[in-house]
């Protein structure tokens, strides 16, 4: 088959509908889509057909367990992956793939990495953390098999310092891994004044904020950074970056999915190769933009620009916090990394706000000096905490500088949860 993020809209829209609607006559042999699209004509005769398809949100199937998702299973026999999602949510719920699905993921995945740079040349350290039913372990070395690359697979499953022995030892010219991760490891790297060769460095799962990235400059000033691919654990593949692509810019990856954007401004995904678990018209969490023009890597599959996620704004009384509000006066800190957490507590009718942010150099643990200058810095810059802080009810706002990794990682992936929000449980 010819590149399709290269080829004219119509030809990818026939490949597309061929697809989707292939996809569809399996779907309904689920229970699930089976009752949902009762009252629908099938196949669909164009693309725009596919908007009379209810939208699913998986918070509510989330709020259903188990039981609904099992509903949405088109057959009950032959060989599949179970992973796992909702990591960093708190509420871990589970995912089948087909093993002729997960190698479609693999090749998505080894897509996206050879579209932003990654090369069979290249000497890659995964750094992911082999962790219980997370689909970034298996996928990761398997898109870097298909690249034909060579692979060091360092993990995250031992301590920092042990990390940097290995580097030290192999020399990659490639760092593979999650921000956290990379941050820890470019931070424990030049504590100990360790100059790696790092000319690549690929972020999965979370984006880098520009704060991480600019912080990973400065340690691997010769490194290009990107995106090891866009997804989510229920869609499957969703975009990846070309060099061109910066920051949260991506391409769709328009072989295995249909991207639309609602009046909201939230992506929802239509996966075209998950069939053992369909998800049809699904609502990720995250809001998107669209980009203009044609992008200069000469591919005419559509761009977007991932906005800020629906769970990364803390919503109080009068106003808001946005996460990046927060990163963006902890960045201008030289003694701190670029990794927070937030905590949200109720303490009787008003509200208790901790920012917990991991320290970049040891000395600025514990200092209290330093935690009144960065409380007035988000009071000046962030009216939620600062002008408006009486109208939000918030009764204590304090500022906590830890050791660097410090902040608890979710154990199966590595990840942080930014936000911990105690006011609703």
């Amino acid at each position: 088959m010819t590149d399709l993020h290269f080829s004219d809209k119509q030809t990818v829209e026939i490949y597309q509908l061929e697809k989707l609607n292939q996809i569809l006559k399996v779907a309904v042999q689920a229970s699930f889509y089976n009752k949902l699209y009762r009252d629908i004509e099938l196949p669909l005769k164009s693309l725009d057909d596919l908007r009379r398809l209810p939208v699913i949100d998986k918070q509510a199937l989330c709020r259903e367990g188990e039981v609904c998702k099992k509903s949405m299973y088109t057959r009950k026999t032959g060989g599949f992956y179970e992973f796992s999602t909702g990591g960093t949510s708190g509420r871990m719920s589970f995912v089948r793939y087909g093993l002729d699905e997960f190698q479609e993921i693999c090749n998505g995945s080894a897509y996206g990495l050879m579209a932003c740079g990654i090369t069979p040349d290249d000497v890659v350290a995964n750094c992911v953390r082999a962790g219980a039913f997370w689909t970034g372990f298996l996928s990761s070395y398997r898109a870097l098999e298909i690249i034909g690359c060579s692979i060091l697979p360092v993990t995250d499953n031992q301590p920092v310092e042990k990390t940097l022995e290995y580097l030290k030892m192999m020399s990659p010219n490639t760092l593979f891994g999650i921000s956290p991760t990379l941050v820890h490891i470019a931070q424990e790297a030049s504590r100990n004044n360790l100059k790696l060769e790092i000319e690549k460095v690929a972020f999965a799962s979370t984006p880098l904020t520009a704060e991480q990235e600019s912080y990973l400059s400065s340690v691997w000033p010769e490194a290009t950074f990107h995106s090891a691919g866009y997804g989510a654990a229920e869609a499957g593949p969703i975009g990846f970056q070309c060099k061109y692509c910066t920051g949260t810019e991506h391409h769709i990856l328009q072989p295995h999915c249909i991207v639309e954007k609602s009046d909201e401004g939230a992506i929802i995904v239509t996966s075209l190769i998950r069939g053992l678990q369909p998800a049809i018209r699904m609502k990720i969490g995250d809001n998107i933009e669209w980009m203009e023009g044609q992008c200069e890597c000469g591919r005419t599959s559509p761009r977007f620009r991932l906005l800020q996620r629906s769970d990364e704004l803390i919503e109080l009384q009068h106003d808001s916090i946005a996460l990046e509000q927060i990163g963006s006066c902890l960045g201008k800190f030289k003694e701190l990394a670029p990794v927070f957490q937030v905590r949200i507590d109720l303490n009787g009718e008003e509200t208790e706000i901790i920012v917990r942010v991991e320290a970049a150099d040891c000395d600025a643990v514990d200092d209290y000096q330093l935690s009144a200058k960065i409380c007035e810095c988000l009071r000046n810059e962030i009216p939620a905490v600062g002008a408006n802080r009486q109208k939000n009810r918030i009764h204590a706002f304090k500022i906590l500088i830890i050791p660097s990794g410090g902040i608890p990682r979710v154990q199966t992936t590595g990840k942080i949860r930014r936000v911990i929000d105690k006011r609703f449980i």
